[in-house]
């Protein structure tokens, strides 16, 4: 769940968030807490920083497609992989897909699809992070329709999403 975006909030909520366990050690230098606001590990970090911040934890599949083969999250054909937390803070559109692509015409790339009302604009975030590697939103291609959908395309050689993994990922 994201956290809170006023009011006091203290380190073991932000620890939850991060995927830790309540009331276990943890500092505001800890890599996953850190990946809450996107800091390095010589940063300080004051706790209004991390009001509406939100880890989402995506847990991979794999689908099939007129002879293309994904792996990831995806809500529409192919079906496939499961969101712990679809609500994207950034946006009021559905989350529909964090996706790499093994084949065809977006052979090696990985796709972030919002669709419904409020996408269709190239803004929100300004980059993503899944599996400790970042995603610059303008290194992306982009394709929209206001309140159709969002697409956003990168290429990449390495498949961060493969099928069975569980990954953390990140919008800043």
């Amino acid at each position: 769940m994201t956290l809170q975006t006023s009011g006091a909030i203290s380190l073991n909520q932000i620890h939850i968030e991060a995927g830790g366990s309540s009331g276990t050690q943890v500092s505001l230098n800890d890599t996953d807490v850190r990946y809450l606001t996107n800091v390095g590990s010589a940063a300080s970090s004051a706790f209004n920083s991390f009001y509406g911040k939100s880890r989402h934890r995506v847990t991979c599949g794999t689908g099939t497609s007129s002879s293309v083969t994904y792996t990831g999250y995806k809500t529409s054909s192919p079906t496939m992989g499961s969101v712990d937390d679809s609500d994207l803070t950034w946006t009021t559109a559905s989350w529909a897909g964090l996706y790499y692509s093994l084949g065809g015409s977006t052979a090696y790339t990985i796709n972030l699809l919002l669709n419904g009302s409020g996408s269709g604009s190239n803004s929100g975030f300004t980059t993503m992070r899944i599996a400790g590697s970042t995603y610059a939103r303008t290194s992306a291609s982009f394709n929209g329709s206001s309140g159709f959908f969002s697409a956003w395309r990168w290429s990449s050689g390495s498949n961060p999403l493969t099928n069975n993994a569980v990954r953390d990922t990140y919008y800043y």
